[in-house]
């Protein structure tokens, strides 16, 4: 019977998605998949200065509404994620300000309120407070010659999100802020060198009318530490047929704790993390991503992989069509060993490749993304200008069988993104109405329980967001 209604509710939510999509005119979003819950608005705190000609103060918002349903998440100690069934609604409002008193000086701010409603499952819980205003922008922004300051409350993102993009991680898309400080060095030609420090209290001391949510915080009882780090992160593209990024990073006072699924004990007080990124360029219709990462420390070996070859479909020009082939491998924990060997996913603990499998790390910290291995295919196409589709096809594995079941097969993942653009200057000259419908099914395998893997984990999520 739950099978039923999920097959049902998927074939409802794809006819009226494609439906809608031909009744409309828009360039599909390049977005890339695993990068498509960063929005917008949230990029656009990472644009450089504006030019002398803006305006000395501008302002803006968005919108945001959501509709959310998921059933059936495996946890690795043999439950499901939030009791099993949840349903809930999300309204987030953002409203932001710039102020421009000179050509290479300006001030930003943006003040973010979210409230939940729902009538099934524990996922809204915490959160149907109606009176927490918080501020997720609260920068300074100065450009020197070859140097740009950036200080304060602020956004990151840096390549495909495997390592910074999230400061927030516990509050969900709320936010992603990072309270830090940034300088940009220019002086190389080609070459933009990153200098980063941040500092992320456990608690925002910032709200009004604070809840005291927890916006780091692990499994296992609340976690008052603060997490601190820095580093160097480099962009360099001299050789168009290969731009590349290199970084080190270093993370601190994360502070031990202990996973309730395995009983290890983990000192993440000061890890080292190099890593480089390479984007190749073989011809107008094959290009690349690949992403090597290392971990060091005291007892602390690890390492990530992230690679997708990316194929353009020129018999399908006009549709924007593609294919990918794709690996991403997180090295896990090995239990027998006394090396922390567990990739830790440092300020990316964010959905990633799925919506619905973040969801599976709650009992090792909110997006603690580990111990997965998942070669998967691609597709995305435009079958309407209005309406761009991204599917991902993964098999994901565990390195280290620590789950439940005993087994290394964590299950088969499929993902549907349909995104899509109503309108754009209806009222204003920069308004803009978007939305997307996500659909992601997983069929758990030996890693969990038996009565897991005969119970089909969904997820799925309708958004509309109004930015002006």
């Amino acid at each position: 019977m739950e099978n039923k209604r999920i097959i049902m509710l998927l074939a409802a939510a794809s006819a009226a998605s494609v439906a809608f999509a031909a009744e409309t005119e828009i360039p599909a979003t390049n977005a890339a998949p695993e990068i498509a819950e960063v929005e917008a608005g949230e990029a656009m705190a990472m644009s450089e200065l504006a030019p002398k000609e803006e305006d000395l103060f501008k302002m803006g918002g968005d919108v945001r509404l959501r509709e959310v349903y998921f059933n059936n998440i495996p946890y690795n100690i043999g439950a499901q994620a939030r009791g099993g069934e949840n349903e809930f609604q999300r309204y987030r409002l953002r409203l932001w300000g710039e102020l421009h008193p000179a050509e290479d000086l300006y001030f930003r701010t943006r003040a973010v309120y979210e409230f939940r409603t729902g009538s099934k499952g524990t996922a809204r819980q915490g959160w149907e407070s109606e009176d927490e205003i918080v501020f997720d922008n609260l920068f300074v922004d100065w450009k020197l010659d070859d140097i740009a300051f950036r200080i304060g409350r602020q956004d990151l993102i840096y390549g495909t999100g495997k390592v910074i993009l999230d400061g927030t991680p516990k509050d969900g898309s709320r936010t992603i802020y990072f309270n830090a400080a940034k300088a940009s060095y220019t002086g190389i030609e080609d070459t933009t060198v990153d200098f980063l420090a941040m500092y992320m209290p456990s608690e925002d001391e910032l709200a009004i009318h604070g809840q005291d949510r927890d916006l780091i915080g692990k499994t296992g009882g609340y976690y008052h530490g603060d997490e601190v780090g820095g580093g160097v992160y480099a962009k360099n593209q001299s050789c168009e047929a290969l731009p590349f990024e290199a970084y080190y990073l270093i993370k601190t006072q994360e502070g031990e704790w202990t996973s309730p699924a395995t009983g290890i004990s983990h000192d993440d007080e000061v890890r080292h993390t190099f890593g480089t990124r390479l984007m190749p360029k073989f011809s107008e219709t094959l290009s690349g991503n690949l992403e090597l990462a290392y971990q060091t420390g005291d007892d602390i070996s690890a390492y990530m992989i992230d690679s997708l070859v990316t194929l353009k479909l020129t018999a399908l020009d006009d549709l924007k069509a593609s294919v990918g082939l794709g690996w991403y491998h997180l090295s896990g924990d090995d239990p027998s060993s006394s090396t922390d060997e567990g990739w830790n996913p440092l300020w990316a603990r964010w959905p990633q490749y799925s919506e619905l499998y973040v969801y599976s790390y709650d009992t090792e910290g909110a997006g603690r993304w580990s111990n997965v291995s998942m070669p998967h295919i691609d597709f995305s196409i435009s079958p309407f200008e209005r309406l761009k589709m991204d599917f991902l096809l993964g098999y994901m594995f565990a390195p280290e069988d620590d789950g439940v079941g005993g087994g290394h097969n964590r299950g088969l993942l499929f993902t549907l993104w349909n995104k899509f653009t109503i309108g754009e200057g209806m009222f204003s000259e920069k308004d803009k109405l978007t939305g997307h419908l996500l659909i992601e099914l997983m069929q758990p395998d030996d890693y969990y329980s038996s009565n897991q893997e005969n119970e089909t984990a969904a997820f799925i999520r309708a958004e509309l967001s109004y930015a002006f």
